[in-house]
């Protein structure tokens, strides 16, 4: 309810306003000066009261649409990480065949700025990624014609390693939209 009464109050005095003017000048055509101020005003406001709840009403649920659709859209925020402290070996698979894989996993690590790739092999599908806090190691094979399993070997679980995991993720989701 709160969020609607802060929306309400936001948008009721402009829209009030306008309709007030609006009514006025509506009102000046059929009668004088004065008497215009004076329906122009009480019709304005009676009119924008109305129009701000039924407003307020509508901009909340396309608000709360918006917020799901996003949701649903933007995978990052929906994949959850099982926090360890030791060193992660992780498996997980995509549904892309494996040059494309590979070539989205470099690309992660060169547009986030992860690390320096020291080692690489497309034939392998190997990636060795080196970091200031540690090495991580990537290993991608398929698995059939359009899929692929990355393995994901380092020290500790990082940001470094959800940030990886997570540019994958979401490039796949983004390639099965398309």
């Amino acid at each position: 309810m709160r969020p609607y009464l802060n929306l309400l109050f936001s948008i009721v005095l402009p829209i009030s306003t306008l309709f007030v003017v609006v009514s006025t000048i509506f009102f000046s055509f059929n009668y004088d000066l004065g008497k215009a101020f004076k329906l122009g005003t009480l019709a304005g406001v009676l009119i924008g009261v109305g129009f701000s709840v039924i407003m307020a009403g509508v901009l909340l649920i396309m608000r709360k649409a918006r917020t799901k659709h996003i949701q649903i859209t933007q995978p990052e925020s929906n994949i959850l990480h099982e926090s360890t402290n030791g060193p992660i070996d992780k498996t997980f698979m995509l549904l892309m065949d494996k040059e494309l894989a590979f070539e989205v996993a470099i690309y992660s690590i060169i547009d986030q700025n992860i690390g320096e790739v020291t080692k690489g092999s497309k034939d392998k599908g190997t990636i060795s990624i080196y970091t200031p806090e540690q090495m991580i190691n990537l290993a991608i094979t398929s698995l059939t014609k359009h899929t692929a399993q990355v393995e994901v070997n380092a020290d500790s679980y990082n940001t470094s390693v959800q940030q990886i995991i997570n540019y994958l993720k979401l490039k796949e989701q983004s390639f099965l939209q398309y």
